[in-house]
């Protein structure tokens, strides 16, 4: 688990945004802990760069996928290798209530892309 500085309380009053600036990544980097909760399924958690709520973004780097003939799974390919990293779009998802948001929306609008790198590195 990696600990930073304590983060802000949650900023309801913002106005929902779709916004990102060069800073949300790198606070979310420092920020945000990783949790592996089975093979090819991770939950990044921790607080939205922009309204500071605490959100869960949820990350698969694989499918499970079957076929119904034997000759089709026969056929399958071996899995491919792990990329040592990868950009991970990210969106604010909080349900706190920021004005001005459309509905069917969540989030303050805030969006960055994280660089998340496999655990072999």
């Amino acid at each position: 688990m990696r600990v930073s500085n304590p983060a802000s309380p949650p900023d309801a009053s913002l106005p929902y945004s779709e916004i990102t600036h060069d800073t949300y990544a790198v606070d979310a980097a420092k920020s945000f802990t990783v949790t592996e909760l089975t093979h090819g399924t991770t939950v990044l958690r921790g607080p939205c760069p922009r309204c500071h709520a605490l959100i869960d973004i949820p990350v698969v780097s694989g499918i499970f996928r079957s076929s119904r003939s034997v000759a089709g799974w026969l056929r399958a390919t071996a899995p491919k290798a792990a990329e040592a990293s990868h950009d991970e779009p990210m969106i604010c998802t909080c349900e706190d209530e920021h004005p001005d948001r459309p509905d069917g929306r969540s989030g303050c609008g805030a969006y960055w892309i994280l660089t998340i790198w496999s655990s072999a590195q």
